[in-house]
C-alpha cells in the first residue's frame, strides 16, 4: 500500500518533509495548502514548494479555493515548476475557511463543485485529486458530491470520514470508505486516525481497493509510522538515534528561518506535543520543552532528553 504525509498548516512545510523522507516510508508528500491573493500565489508558499527545497521528493501541491479561475491559476504555476498534479482541498473544517464556501464549506453546493470542475477541465490538463470530508454539517452531503465527482476525471478522492463539524473529534466513520468505493467512479484513498500498524491492517484488509493511505498526526506522533507499515523494523538504539537526528535537522533549520528565539520555540514547542509521545515520560517531557526560554535551554533540554529519557516504542 501506497502512503502518503498528509497537508498539515503550521507542521509539514519542506523543512519536515525532508527530515522525514530521510527515515523513509512514505511515498508522496501533499503541501498545506496555498492561497490565491490579488491573482497571485504568495512567495512563502513558491519557496516552500519550490523544486530545490523538495528535491527527490514526489510532492503534491494543494490549494484552497471556491474559484475556478484560481484553480486554473494554481495548475498553471505547478505545472510550470515541473509538477503533474494539482490537489484541491474540500476538506478543511476551520470555520474561518468553511464560512467563506471553502475547504469543507463547499461540500454543501455540488453545483458549484460541479461548474468549477468542468470549467477547469476545460481549461487544463493538470492532474487534479480532491481531499474531501464527509460534509459539513452532514455525512449525507457526500452522496450529492460524489455523483459530480463521478461525472469528472479525478485522478484520486482523498477521504477524510469526518463532517468539518468534528474537526478531529471523535471518531472517524471508516464503516462508511466501503460503501463510498462502491459508488466512486475514481480512485479512492484514505486519511484518517492512522495512528499505528493495527489501524492501518484494519483499514486496507476491509477495503482492499484503496488506492493508498494518507497519514497526518499519526506521523507526527511517530515519524517511524510509514516504514514500520512496510515492514521495516528498528531497535531502541536505532529509534533513538535517528529520532534525535530527526528533531535535530528541524530544529537547525527552523532556526535558520525564524526570526528571533520567541517563533522558533514557539515552533519548536509545537513539534513536541507530538514528538513527547514517544517518550514515557510524556507529560514531563512536554512540560520541559514547553519551560524553555531561549535556544540554548532547548538545547540542553533535547539533549537530555535524549541521554536519559526511557523511549515508549
Amino acid at each position: 500500500m501506497r502512503i502518503s504525509l498528509a497537508p498539515m498548516q503550521g507542521y509539514t512545510d519542506a523543512i519536515f518533509r525532508s527530515a522525514i523522507n530521510k527515515i523513509g516510508g512514505i511515498d508522496a508528500f501533499y503541501a498545506p495548502y496555498m492561497k490565491i491573493e490579488n491573482n497571485a500565489i504568495s512567495a512563502k508558499y513558491l519557496n516552500d514548494i519550490s523544486t530545490e527545497r523538495n528535491n527527490g521528493l514526489n510532492l503534491v501541491p494543494q490549494i484552497l479555493t471556491n474559484k475556478a479561475e484560481e484553480l486554473l491559476l494554481a495548475a498553471n504555476v505547478v505545472a510550470s515548476l515541473g509538477y503533474t498534479e494539482l490537489n484541491w482541498n474540500l476538506g478543511c473544517p476551520y470555520p474561518m475557511v468553511t464560512k467563506r464556501c471553502m475547504g469543507a464549506g463547499l461540500l454543501p453546493f455540488p453545483d458549484k463543485i460541479d461548474k468549477i470542475l468542468s470549467e477547469f477541465e476545460n481549461k487544463s490538463n493538470t492532474n487534479l485529486s480532491i481531499k474531501i470530508r464527509l460534509g459539513l454539517e452532514s455525512e449525507d452531503e457526500i452522496w450529492e458530491v460524489l455523483k459530480i465527482l463521478n461525472q469528472h476525471k479525478i485522478s484520486e478522492i482523498i477521504i477524510h470520514p469526518r463532517i468539518a463539524r468534528q474537526m478531529y473529534k471523535g471518531i472517524a466513520n471508516r464503516t462508511i470508505i466501503s460503501t463510498i468505493i462502491e459508488k466512486s467512479a475514481n480512485p479512492i484513498a484514505y486519511n484518517g486516525d492512522i495512528s499505528n500498524t493495527t489501524d492501518a491492517g484494519q483499514i486496507t484488509t476491509e477495503n482492499k481497493q484503496l488506492s493508498h493511505l494518507m497519514i497526518g498526526r499519526g506521523l507526527l506522533y511517530n515519524p517511524f509510522l510509514a516504514t514500520e507499515l512496510k515492514g521495516t523494523k528498528t531497535d531502541a538504539y536505532q529509534r533513538r538515534s535517528k529520532l534525535q537526528n530527526f528533531t535535530e535537522s528541524i530544529a537547525q533549520q527552523q532556526l535558520t528561518r525564524l526570526q528571533g528565539a520567541g517563533h522558533f520555540l514557539q515552533k519548536m514547542t509545537t513539534y513536541w506535543e507530538y514528538w513527547s509521545q514517544m517518550f514515557v515520560n510524556q507529560h514531563k517531557i512536554f512540560k520541559s520543552i514547553k519551560k524553555c526560554h531561549s535556544t540554548a535551554d532547548y538545547e540542553y533540554i533535547t539533549q537530555n532528553i535524549f541521554r536519559n529519557a526511557e523511549m515508549a516504542r
